[in-house]
């Protein structure tokens, strides 16, 4: 057998004759024969076949792929192929298919189809600006942007494809079980919180799987801890061998020191600064800013549980002493109500 073969299939053309087409002809009908370069369409772009040998391996290559290779173009480092499972013509390069695995779109998108239809969904389209999403219309009705991966691990039952309208709604319905009402995405920025709104007007974030069981009080009308005054508090606690810091909040700082702490009665503590926020809830918030505040800026400052033991009955929101001008400038910025700021 020769090392070479020619791009397309169809009988010889006879010595001194014009080439014959690379495309067979119609059925009952006549081969056509015409000159090459060929010009015409493949999926709206403009190509020009050639003829001309190809190498076996190049063809045994297309065909490990799923594919034939048709013709040469006048592109030496391109060829048009045509996919079997479903018949598409496409241009690719030959390295394409000599060394990797080409892929057919039309197929791809047929997979994707069928796929969406397994979970109600209608594939619309393509994301012009993203090649890895589509756009679909889900079973509830409603027009989003996804993953394919995404819709396929739904289809094979990895994951929900999930409409975030609806989720909304869903969240609308069981805040309003409750006295309260849906206003949107938090102010604080905490992932699976939303904020809403009181009956009485105050308007709070609160964590969606509390307000899912109506765990919540509101921190301007409620009776709980959130709605009651509190304080920000820095204690120092002098450690064998070594002092340290604790940030917190409370509506008790003494108490919180002395009895909630578990520190030994013969462990020097005291407390150095404290800053009154009007509710429980507010505490929380501020505390956690600051602590956040020294996670990104100075966490060389931030003690681990292993360096103090059970000597505080807490496992975070200790620091070293040389943090102490830092929180205290942090207790600064939140009595004065500005931005913590970075240093």
């Amino acid at each position: 057998m020769s090392s070479f073969a020619y791009a397309f299939r169809g009988p010889r053309a006879q010595p001194g004759s014009a080439p014959l087409s690379p495309f067979p002809p119609a059925s009952g009908g006549s081969p056509f024969t015409a000159s090459f370069p060929i010009s015409c369409l493949v999926d709206t772009t403009r190509v020009t076949l050639r003829a001309g040998p190809l190498p076996d391996a190049l063809h045994e290559a297309a065909t490990r792929a799923g594919f034939d290779i048709i013709s040469r173009l006048t592109d030496r480092t391109r060829l048009l192929i045509r996919c079997r499972p479903c018949g598409t013509l496409l241009v690719k390069r030959r390295s394409v298919i000599r060394d990797h695995s080409p892929e057919c779109p039309a197929c791809i998108q047929i997979r994707r189809a069928a796929a969406a239809s397994r979970i109600g969904a209608i594939l619309i389209g393509s994301d012009p600006d993203h090649r890895h999403y589509g756009v679909f219309r889900l079973a509830c009705g409603h027009i989003v942007r996804r993953q394919y991966y995404r819709i396929e691990r739904a289809a094979d039952g990895g994951c929900s494809a999930g409409c975030e309208l609806c989720r909304e709604e869903r969240y609308e319905a069981i805040a309003r079980g409750h006295d309260w009402r849906l206003i949107g995405p938090p102010k604080s920025g905490r992932t699976g919180y939303r904020s809403y709104r009181h009956s009485c007007g105050h308007l709070q974030d609160v964590s969606v799987g509390n307000m899912r069981w109506g765990d919540v009080d509101c921190a301007a009308c409620g009776e709980s801890w959130t709605s009651k005054p509190s304080q920000l508090y820095l204690f120092r606690v002098d450690l064998d061998p070594s002092a340290v810091l604790k940030l917190g909040y409370s509506s008790d700082p003494a108490r919180r020191l002395r009895q909630q702490l578990g520190i030994a009665r013969d462990t020097p503590s005291r407390i150095l600064r404290t800053v009154s926020v009007p509710t429980g809830h507010e505490a929380v918030i501020r505390e956690k800013a600051a602590h956040a505040y020294m996670r990104r800026h100075h966490p060389e400052m931030i003690l681990p549980k292993s360096v103090y033991g059970d000597a505080i009955n807490t496992r975070t929101e200790i620091y070293r002493l040389a943090a102490e001008p830092i929180l205290r400038r942090l207790l600064d910025c939140i009595a004065a109500d500005l931005p913590l700021s970075s240093p």
